[in-house]
């Protein structure tokens, strides 16, 4: 899988003080140049980009989303799937972030105590708005809400890369470590939810979804 052979690559040279660390120097100095994380505009403006893969607002939202799709289809496997994803990321990234310690910009040091890579943000953005995109998908919520989910599911973690980036707040390398966890965390959940254990985990709940959903009905 691409996405796993980026973390390996971006991981090790990262480790070793390659390529990516010298383009990582590079990107951040011009970022500073900008000016963007010191003036309060357009910083706040560029800080909201972040938002779309900030923890809180995702627990909020996403969270609050799955919550209904599983009231209205009598079934929990929405809610038991977002945890699940929020477990598996929170368990996987921050064990790189912690053995890694690397520090973020503009001091840029390994093992010292940083978090700064991979980017949580990001892989938080990819999985968790690509997971809302599914279930709206295989529950069939009202078309609309599919659609705009669809949509989001590449539009958020784009936004929260540019804020990311633009802010200064991550590296460069450790934002496109963060796409290709995002992925691969994504693919990990479609494993376990579609293959055998998902059938498992699902037990008597895993039925087709209805033809017309309830929230179309409803209208």
């Amino acid at each position: 899988m691409a996405a796993a052979a980026i973390v390996v690559w971006v991981t090790v040279d990262i480790l070793i003080g390659g390529p990516w660390t010298r383009l990582d120097h590079r990107v951040s100095r011009h970022i500073l140049d900008l000016g963007l994380r010191h003036a309060p505009w357009p910083k706040d403006g560029v800080f909201v980009l972040t938002m779309f893969g900030g923890r809180a607002e995702i627990v909020v939202v996403l969270g609050g989303f799955c919550l209904a799709v599983s009231v209205l289809r009598r079934t929990w496997q929405p809610v038991i799937r977002f945890v699940t994803a929020i477990v598996i990321l929170s368990v996987i990234v921050f064990a790189f972030k912690y053995g890694v310690g690397r520090t973020a910009p503009w001091h840029d040091r390994l093992h010292a105590g940083g978090t700064s890579y991979p980017s949580g943000h990001v892989p938080n953005a990819i999985l968790t708005w690509g997971l809302a995109a599914w279930i709206a998908a295989e529950y069939r919520v009202a078309h609309w809400l599919r659609i705009a989910l669809d949509i989001m599911r590449f539009v958020a973690p784009a936004f929260a890369f540019a804020g990311m980036l633009l802010l200064d707040y991550h590296w460069l390398s450790d934002l496109v470590a963060g796409v290709a966890f995002g992925i691969v965390l994504l693919w990990v959940m479609h494993v376990v939810f579609d293959g055998p254990a998902g059938r498992w985990l699902n037990g008597s709940n895993a039925q087709p979804a209805p033809t017309s959903s309830v929230v179309d009905s409803a209208r």
